[in-house]
């Protein structure tokens, strides 16, 4: 048996300390990759992902930015989606969290009722400067 500590350990250690410290977090799919210590949290299927990533950024710091990689932009339902992610250091271990969110869906066909200052949380036109929580 390998006597060297798992690069897991902080990674898990760090999730249960924000999921007892914050209960008020919205729920993610969260996984922690075997062969290096980062912790990722996934949010799949949310009709507000930019206020699920701002409250992580509040907890956690970090900037929540526009994926540009290859797979970042995506079809989904007939409908363009692009990752978004918050990453950022937490008691010293890497922790990434992603959502997607639907590309130029802003139109009052899509959004009735819906205020204009709201749009953003369903929309990627850009994540609005405000939420670019920075630590």
């Amino acid at each position: 048996m390998n006597a060297q500590r798992s690069p897991q350990i902080a990674p898990a250690t760090a999730l249960g300390q924000l999921l007892q410290e914050h209960p008020e977090l919205p729920t993610l799919e969260w996984s922690i990759p075997r062969t290096h210590g980062v912790l990722r949290g996934v949010l799949y299927a949310d009709d507000h992902p930019f206020e699920v990533l701002r409250a992580y950024a509040e907890v956690l710091g970090g900037a929540i930015r526009p994926g540009t990689g290859p797979g970042d932009e995506f079809e989904s339902c007939g409908l363009r989606r692009r990752m978004h992610r918050l990453t950022t250091t937490w008691r010293d271990v890497r922790v990434v969290v992603e959502a997607s969110a639907t590309v130029g869906l802003c139109g009052s066909v899509y959004l009735p009722g819906q205020m204009a200052e709201q749009r953003h949380q369903m929309s990627d036109a850009a994540v609005p400067s405000e939420w670019a929580v920075t630590a």
